[in-house]
């Protein structure tokens, strides 16, 4: 799962990854991801962050920053 995230934003933390993707490519990830999943033993959570709730966001530290990008998937 880790690999695959990878490819559509930055970790975070260990188990965290900030992705901005349009609606589309989210649903086309999450089917990918949810092949991966174990839905006894494992669990996924996405939470989807309003343009406001965006505005609003606050960053201490001096560790990498996401910057969105175009991706594609072929």
């Amino acid at each position: 799962m880790a690999k695959l995230l990878e490819n559509f934003g930055l970790r975070i933390q260990y188990s965290f990854f900030e992705c901005e993707i349009e609606k589309e490519m989210m649903e086309k990830l999450r089917d990918e991801l949810l092949e991966l999943l174990n839905l006894r033993e494992d669990s996924l959570r996405i939470y989807p962050l309003c343009e406001d709730c965006l505005k609003h966001t606050s960053t201490l530290g001096e560790g990498n920053i996401f910057v969105p990008q175009d991706f594609q998937i072929l």
